[in-house]
Order: C-alpha cells, then structure tokens, then sequence
C-alpha cells in the first residue's frame, strides 16, 4: 500500500468514491448529500471504523495529489474525521493549513469565487476544533502539532495563519498542575509574530496561582535541562521571565553554582558555561548568584589548565558588579584576574597585559583602589608558594600579616573587602595564615555582624573558617591553652580544636559525638554519591563488580577518617574512636574461569558483622543481612526493580536484621537505597507482584545507605546478636553470603 492511501471502513467506502469522482461542477452542490450520509455514518460508526477512517483521512492529507472535491470532503468535515485516537501527528496545522489554501486555489480556478468566504469559515472552525480535541488529549504537544505556522496572541486566544484560533483556557482547563502546559506555551515565544509579552504575562499570571512548592522541582529540572543544551539560550531567557519567582530560589543558584564548577574544571561546552554565567546573574537578594559565580571560579582556576573559561565568566561577573557596593567582590575578582594574568604571560598571550588594565579600570574610581591592587598581587604571588617547596617561613609570614594588617585594619571598607576575601580565597595550605589575618582585622561590632552574616556564605571554606573563628572569639583569647602562633595547617587545626572551635560532643547515637557523627555521615555520603553519580558508566556490569565497587570506596573513606581523626589531635593525644573495615567474598572469581553455577537467583548477598569494644561500657557482635539488586536500563530505566519474593522471605528467615540494598542512578538524590526486608516484602504484598518491587515505591520508603550505616548499623539500632546468625557468616560455612563485610569499632571508655 502506498503512503497516502490507507483504507476506509466499508461502511464509508461508497462514500469516499463518490466524493473522489464528482466532477469539478459537482462538488459544491453535491455538499449537503455528503453531509447527510456523513453524520448518519458517524452515529453508527464502531470504534474500530472511526479510527481506521481517523488513520485514513489524515494520510491523506498529509501526502499525495488530491481532487478539489476530495480536499472539500476532508476539510468540511475533519471534525467528524480526525479524533485524537492515537499520538497526535507532527505538523498538523500546517499541513491542514496547506490543503486549505489548496483547494481555495482550486476553486477560484473553477470560478467559485462566492462560495470560497463561507467555506473558508467552516473550514477554519473545523480546524480549531480538531486542534483543540487533539491538545485536550496531548497538551504537551503543543510545539509538535503547531510546528511551522505563524500566530499571534491578543490576550486570550492564539491565532494560527489569522484564521484558526485556540482559546488558551480551553487548553489549561481548571488543573491546578499546568505547568506542563504553560511550558509549551512558553516554547512558542520564540516563533511569536505579535503578543510576545501578553504571552509573557499571561504565563506569569497563570503560573503564580500554583504554590510555588508545588511546581518549583518541576521548573528546577526544566530549567538546567535547558541550561545544559548549547540551544537552550534562546529559551532560557524567555523561561526566566515567565517564573520570576525562581530569582530568589538559593537551590537553583547552588545548583548553577555547582554545575558551573563542574564544567570549568572539566573544560565543558562554551555555550552551557555562558548559560550558567547568564542563569548565576539572574538572581535576585537575598539570593547572591553574583557571589555564586564567583565560588565556582574560585573553586575550579588551577596555574595548569587552559582558563579561555574562566575568562568568559570573569567578564560576565564584571558587567554585572558594582565595585562601590560590593568592594570584596571587586578584591576576588582583582585576584582573579591577576592569576589569570600570569597564567596567559607563561602561555604568551598577547592581550595579557591589556585584558589586566581593562580590570583595574573596573575599580580605578574607588578611593581604596590602590590597597586592592597591592593585596591582589601579593596574594598572587604568595600563595602559590605556600603551597610549594618554597614555603616562607614563620617569621616571614608574621611579617606579611603585620603588613596587610597595618594597609587595611584602618578602613571599614578595606577590613570588609578583606576579611571576605581571606576567608575566601586563601588556599588549604594558608589556612592558618588567612584566619589569624583575618583575627586581626575584626576590630569592630561590625566587623563581628559581617562575619556573623559570612556563615551563610555560598562557599563552604569560609563557612567553615567563619564557624572556627566565632567559636575563638567566643571563648576569648586567654582560654587558648597553645598562645604560639601555629605554623603550619596541622598546627591550625590543633589550636582550633583546643581553642573549642571544634568541640567534640552531644550526638543522635550511643557515640556522644555530634562532630564525629557528621564526619562519618559526610565520608559515607561522599561514597554513596560518587557511585550513584557514576551508575550510568557501570550499569552493565553485573551486582557482585559493582558491590564491590562500593565496598573499595567504602574502605578507602576508612582509613581517611582514621586520618582525619589523626590530625584533629595533638601529638599524645589518644584517638577517641578506631574505626576499621573490610571485606572479602566467598569466592574470588578466576579469569577465564565460567562462574559458577549457584542456587540463589539473581542478586548479590551481603552480610555486614559489627564487632564494638568499648571499655567498661559496650561490647558487641552483631550480623546484619542485606540483598543487593541493581536497577536495569533498557533503552530507559526500569520502572520496577527485579526482585524474587522468595528471596525476600529467606532472608526474613534467617533474621529479622534483613535489609534490601538497591544501586540506582541519581533520582532526587545521588545515593544508594537501603531498605528493611520486611517493609519490601510489604510492598510486594500491596502490588501483587511476585518478582518485581516497584521503583517509585522503594525510593518513597528507602533511606540512603550513608544515614543507614551511620545511625542504624554504627548506631547499634539493627542487627542480630544470634549465635546462628553468627555462624551462618564464619568462613566455611554452607550457603554462607558472597561478600562478607566486618567493621570493628573501639572506644576508649569515658
């Protein structure tokens, strides 16, 4: 059969040749007969005939040579013809469009001048009706199903070609969820001839009636969906000001901040990186996007990469900066810019010099202009050998503090720009020096109000230097049990932690710690988010390489906080906590070996045993079982999760301490899904299923494997102290689990 020429039901057959044989002088006359039979037909048409005839008229209008007659009866009468039975096709208004002028051609050719008119309304009635029905079933087709033709909007209806209109309530209809809809009217703004901004407005009214809770996740995605496309520019600004609402959401600015990072350090697309600069600007006080652009520069510059990006986002940051009201800001970008510049003198660019005057001409009408070039180049030049071989030593760096302390420590303004930028911008490695500067330049209330207001800071380095130095101030430098200034990072650490900046107490868990609890729970998370981020690379690879995976990683982050925990500590100071773990599997596989055959079904079986020791208090040992499965992708990720009933029910058997543990890609968060056994076996109940647990439900009841490890298994809040549970875990044992996970924790007693 060829295209165009899809069969009729039998019962409308006779017609349909007729119409296709009338002669060219017939065809108006023989109108009414056709109507007649028409709506006789349609009253007694089947399902079945109404979308075989639905399937039959719109292939042929959409190709093929047609008589007058036969466009007459497919045009007249598309309302009865074309139903939304099936997905809606693409460029439907256009190609009706097409066909309309078609046949007017035809019949002015015919001399039918005073019959085109009346016609011509009929006809584009029909057509907005069809229009109409097919967005009430598919509204998210708008784009789709408009494709190619020009409209207007005066307020309430849009208008296609001029003749064929669509009453915007009608296509929202009184949900209290549009946004969806609203979307696919802002796609058409772009293409808009007339009314560009009542559509705007209209949007925007429309928009502020739904809760802003309820549909900001939903405009979050839509938004960097956009953001991440090179041809998401063109949207981007027209989305932004139909929800202004977004610019004081500080998750979305976060969020942009984030990804701009991200995409410096990994050398990303120019145009997703200028998407993000113009989405950073975008935001409004008390949301700082200007301040989160500048974080992800901070973050991401290194003397060793290409920084053409950086540069991109650094003149962004510029054109939107004023200098009088944020001179801090106009210090880090100063910084900036002459890191920058060092870097295009070792590559030999020739504009290197020009492009650091251009800056400095930014900020010349300032009355601490000159303080600010000063700062920004020592600290070019001082911080990159702190963090070399060439450190200088104490003395040269007490000299350096005295110094900046005796240009800016007079100035409100110049201790305001400075304290933010120390705090900001200085490296790891001069820490210690940053913080004490930064001691010395808090003279005033004032100075202690704007360190207060720091805490809320988009960068987490000076959020945590902030917290460091308000705990100091707070206790007052005559309790500091170490008066020496600390040299090195180690040294800092250590008189902060005697200073009560980080105190070690109160706590959710039996530990008593809060400050340990945080540190576990971020090290578990840091784990858990890097293996959900990279699923998509892994998903292949079947549940026992990617446990194990998750385990390596989970035993890496050990012995860091073995480290960490070193640190924090003065030389003879005994570790509060030892933590260890490790794994190992029942059966190592051999390369080039087939695996062997096992009688449990698909899943991996792991079993967690919790050994604590603490003196004159606790001592226990604990088993823990958990069932891994991983989420399959099959062109798109599964809806539900492969998993046996009966495998769920033997693990229940052995112990009520049974957990099912599912690795999915990122979802509303990165992280892994830690689930009771018994709270799965409940879901399946509920869906009647037999092998499959839904994903949506696991992810509604699931907790993430990090808050899991902290506060239910370290929290000593699951597992099974059974000798038969025990023994089932030994080495040797039969049908024992494939991976067995010992973690020991020892506490000296209080």
């Amino acid at each position: 059969m060829q295209p165009g020429d899809d069969k009729w039901p039998e019962s409308i057959q006779a017609l349909y040749e007729q119409v296709t044989g009338a002669s060219p002088d017939a065809v108006l006359s023989s109108r009414p007969q056709w109507t007649e039979r028409l709506a006789e037909w349609v009253r007694s048409a089947t399902l079945d005939e109404r979308e075989m005839a639905q399937t039959a008229a719109w292939s042929r209008l959409d190709s093929g040579d047609r008589s007058p007659g036969e466009l007459l009866f497919l045009l007249a009468h598309s309302g009865e013809l074309l139903w939304p039975y099936t997905a809606p096709p693409r460029e439907l208004l256009h190609r009706l469009i097409s066909r309309r002028e078609q046949l007017v051609l035809a019949l002015n050719a015919q001399g039918q001048d005073e019959a085109v008119g009346p016609l011509m309304q009929q006809m584009g009635a029909e057509v907005s009706k069809v229009l109409t029905r097919y967005l009430k079933r598919h509204p998210e087709a708008l784009r789709e199903l408009v494709s190619g033709v020009r409209c207007t909007f005066d307020g309430r209806v849009l208008r296609f070609h001029d003749t064929v209109e669509l009453d915007l309530k009608v296509l929202l209809g009184s949900e209290r969820r549009v946004i969806g809809r609203l979307d696919q009217l802002r796609g058409l703004l772009p293409y808009l001839r007339e009314g560009r901004d009542k559509l705007v407005t209209f949007i925007r009214e429309r928009a502020a009636r739904i809760p802003w809770r309820e549909c900001r996740d939903v405009l979050e995605e839509k938004l960097f969906q956009m953001v991440a496309s090179p041809e998401g520019r063109s949207e981007l600004r027209g989305f932004l000001g139909c929800y202004a609402s977004g610019k004081g959401e500080a998750r979305w600015c976060t969020r942009a901040s984030l990804l701009l990072a991200r995409n410096l350090e990994e050398g990303g697309a120019l145009a997703v990186i200028e998407n993000l600069s113009d989405l950073l600007v975008y935001f409004e006080a008390p949301v700082e996007g200007l301040r989160g652009a500048l974080q992800a520069l901070v973050a991401s510059i290194h003397e060793d990469q290409e920084l053409e990006r950086h540069r991109l986002v650094a003149d962004k940051c510029w054109e939107h900066l004023k200098p009088k009201g944020e001179p801090g800001l106009a210090l880090v970008l100063l910084w900036l810019e002459e890191r920058i510049f060092r870097v295009a003198l070792r590559q030999g660019s020739e504009d290197a010099f020009e492009r650091r005057n251009r800056a400095r001409e930014r900020v010349r009408e300032l009355p601490v202009a000159e303080a600010l070039y000063w700062l920004a180049e020592e600290c070019a030049d001082l911080w990159p050998r702190v963090e070399s071989e060439r450190r200088p030593g104490a003395d040269d760096l007490a000299a350096w503090r005295q110094e900046v302390t005796r240009r800016f420590a007079k100035k409100p303004v110049l201790r305001k720009a400075a304290i933010e930028f120390f705090l900001w911008c200085a490296p790891d490695a001069a820490a210690s020096e940053a913080e004490l500067v930064t001691l010395s330049l808090v003279k005033t209330g004032t100075d202690r109000r704007q360190l207060r207001r720091l805490g809320e800071h988009p960068s987490t380095r000076v959020r945590f230097r902030v917290r460091a130095i308000n705990a100091w101030l707070a206790h007052g430098s005559e309790s500091a049990p170490e008066p020496a200034t600390p040299a090195t990072l180690t040294g800092a650490l250590r008189h902060l932690r005697a200073s009560g900046a980080m105190t070690l107490g109160g706590g959710r868990t039996w530990l008593k710690d809060r400050d340990l609890e945080e540190l576990l729970l971020g090290a578990f998370s840091r784990v858990e988010r890097d293996f959900s981020a990279r699923y998509p690379e892994h998903y292949r690879e079947d549940e026992a390489r990617l446990v194990t995976r998750l385990l390596e990683d989970l035993k890496h982050e050990f012995e860091s906080i073995r480290s960490d925990l070193s640190i924090l500590l003065s030389q003879g100071q005994p570790v509060p906590l030892e933590l260890d773990l490790q794994y190992r599997r029942a059966r190592e596989p051999v390369e080039g070996e087939p695996a062997p055959e096992s009688a449990r079904p698909a899943g991996v079986e792991l079993a967690f045993v919790l050994k604590v020791d603490v003196d004159s208090f606790l001592k226990t040992k604990r088993a823990v079982l958990v069932l891994a499965r991983k989420l399959e992708h099959r062109g798109e990720w599964a809806p539900n999760l492969r998993l046996g009933r009966e495998q769920v029910d033997g693990l229940l058997g052995q112990t009520e301490a049974s957990f099912c543990l599912f690795l999915v890609p990122p979802s509303l968060r990165a992280e892994c899904w830690m689930v009771p056994a018994r709270l799965v076996r409940g879901l399946m109940e509920a869906q009647e299923s037999l092998s499959t647990v839904s994903r949506e439900g696991a992810q509604r009841v699931a907790r993430s494997l990090a808050q899991w490890m902290t506060y239910d298994l370290l929290g000593l809040w699951t597992g099974d102290d059974r000798p038969a549970v025990l023994a089932r875990t030994e080495a040797g044992a039969e049908r024992g689990p494939d991976f067995l996970v010992e973690i020991s924790v020892r506490k000296r007693g209080q």
